[in-house]
Order: C-alpha cells, then sequence, then structure tokens
C-alpha cells in the first residue's frame, strides 16, 4: 500500500510545485484544499501534510490542532516568502525517511526484543505474550530508528531529527510521550523498562544486542523519562 503526503492548498503555484516534484514510488501526493477535506483520509499511511502558512484560516488552525491530538504526523509549513530550496530539502528528508523505512519493512523478519516480546516491521506490530500492539507511525519510526542506533545511545536531539525530521513543532515532551507509549507495549513493567532504557545524561538505547543481554547499567534521570 502506498503511504500518502497531504498538500493543503487551492493555489496553482503550490500544485505546481508538488507536481514537478520528482518523489519515490511507494509515496502518493494528494491535494485538498482545506484542511477538513482532508481529516477522513489522515491515519497511519499519511507521512505527511504540508499548509499554506501564508493563507491560514481560523479553521484550518483548529483542525491543526485536532489532528495534532490525535495523530503525529509531521505538519511542513510552506510560504511563498521563503527559500525554495530549504522547503525541498525538508521534503525530500521526510520522502527519504518514509522511503528507508518502507526498504526496511520489505526486507526486514520479525525481530524478537525480549524471551516473550517479538516486533514484525512489516505489519507494525508488537507480540508480547501472544497479545498483539499495533504501533502508531511514531512509534514504528522511533523503534526502527533505535534499532539502527544499535548499542549506541541516542539523544533528544538526534531522536527528534532522525524521527520527526521536518516537524518545527516537535520538543522534546513530545519524545518523551513516544517514548513513555512505546514502552507500555514492549515492556513488561514500563516504569521499569528492560528494554528500551534510558542512559544517564545521555539518551536511549536498545537493550536487545548479542553483548547486551543483560540490563545495561543506565539510570534514570529526572532530566529524561
Amino acid at each position: 500500500m502506498k503511504q500518502k503526503f497531504m498538500v493543503i492548498s487551492s493555489f496553482r503555484k503550490i500544485k505546481h510545485f508538488f507536481e514537478t516534484l520528482s518523489t519515490p514510488e511507494n509515496i502518493r501526493i494528494m491535494f485538498y484544499d482545506s484542511l477538513y477535506q482532508a481529516l477522513p483520509e489522515i491515519d497511519e499511511q499519511c507521512i505527511g501534510i504540508a499548509l499554506n502558512q501564508d493563507h491560514l484560516t481560523l479553521e484550518d488552525l483548529s483542525y491543526w490542532h485536532s489532528i495534532k491530538e490525535k495523530f503525529t504526523v509531521p505538519f511542513i509549513f510552506l510560504s511563498y516568502h521563503s527559500d525554495d530550496q530549504r522547503q525541498l530539502d525538508l521534503l525530500q528528508q521526510l520522502f527519504s525517511m518514509a522511503s528507508s523505512a518502507c526498504g526496511v519493512e520489505r526486507e526486514q523478519q520479525a525481530i524478537s526484543l525480549s524471551s516473550n516480546v517479538i516486533f514484525d516491521p512489516a505489519g507494525k506490530v508488537i507480540w508480547k505474550q501472544g497479545h498483539e500492539h499495533m504501533l502508531t507511525m511514531m512509534e514504528f519510526r522511533l523503534l526502527m530508528y533505535l534499532l539502527t542506533a544499535k548499542e549506541c545511545a541516542s539523544t533528544i536531539d538526534h531522536i527528534i531529527d532522525r524521527v520527526w525530521g521536518v516537524d518545527a513543532f516537535t520538543t522534546s515532551n513530545m519524545v518523551y510521550v513516544h517514548i513513555r507509549k512505546l514502552r507500555e507495549k514492549i515492556e513488561d513493567d514500563p516504569s521499569h523498562p528492560k528494554i528500551l532504557v534510558t542512559c544517564h545524561g545521555i539518551g536511549y538505547k536498545l537493550n536487545i544486542f548479542p553483548k547486551n543481554l543483560e540490563v545495561v547499567s543506565c539510570e534514570e534521570t529526572t532530566a529524561l523519562h
């Protein structure tokens, strides 16, 4: 199934910009005149939404807040007054992340996170003690990024850059929320994690690799949750 990138604008210049943009085969660009029209199509296959900030309405802002409460899809705010190359770079970064995740998803076999927790990338699902836990798109991206980081602990800034990337509104609190939600799906006791651990003064890492079979000596801190 193709992933979706939504463009919210009724202006021909914005549409032309995206129509001439080279996109990966697994991504379909969809055009809407307003966020209200796009609402029924926003789901886990949506990798991003572009808005024309020069013509935002109060109604658009209201729907934007609603969407941010229900989904973790990144928003890109485009402007006639911004550098076209910068906007193009942001879009290409997002498309590249989505395309890479899709490629890994197709190739990756199920991954054992512990003796009773299995991660199925193809289905974006966690199996814990026989129970199915579906991952949201951002939980999936977060877990995939931590898997690629392997033994290295990832800082909050690196996680934001690599997982959210183009979402200028992402904060450290957003990362903490997703870490907690992911732990609820993969840990036996999310309050005392043994898989997704906090490394004192650094960030987060997965404790699933061969030389880390035992719980690493990473301490919980007040700065990281």
